[in-house]
């Protein structure tokens, strides 16, 4: 089905869709509807006794989303993977710097961040250590006349 097409329950824990002749409840609802004496177990009662044929699907409570790519892409995460470089002063230099210089910018952290993409492009893959070292050149930060200021 497509994403317009996609049948969902309803606010109330199922809907009724006709022109299919099914009905599509949550898993909480379902869990309910199978317990004799409550509301949902009443209401599927009557949609049973009215409608015979109808045929009845649960669907799981929430869609799966994959993570964002920057999720764990924090500060402190972000000085972690800095200092396993052998320059780690100098690179952390740069960042505090870059921290320093996104306080005007509408998004401190898009700032920051993308001068730390900028810095290491393959943050997300593990570092190759040669002879024990991994050395870096610091790349001087974004300017900030490209981003939005922060409005006072």
């Amino acid at each position: 089905m497509s994403k317009q097409n996609e049948m969902k329950p309803g606010k109330n824990g199922y809907k009724i869709y006709f022109n299919t002749n099914t009905v599509v409840m949550n898993y909480k609802f379902a869990e309910l509807a199978g317990k004799y004496g409550t509301k949902e177990y009443r209401i599927m009662k009557g949609i049973r006794r009215d409608f015979p044929g109808m045929a009845e699907i649960v669907v799981s409570g929430r869609e799966k989303k994959s993570p964002r790519p920057t999720t764990r892409q924090t500060y402190e995460n972000m000085e972690i993977h800095i200092n396993a470089y052998e320059n780690a002063e100098d690179l952390l230099e740069v960042f505090e710097t870059v921290k320093a210089l996104s306080k005007v910018c509408a998004s401190p952290y898009k700032y920051v961040r993308d001068w730390f993409e900028t810095q290491f492009p393959d943050y997300k893959t593990a570092p190759v250590f040669k002879d024990d070292k991994l050395t870096i050149l610091p790349v001087s930060p974004p300017h900030v006349v490209n981003y939005k200021k922060k409005v006072s």
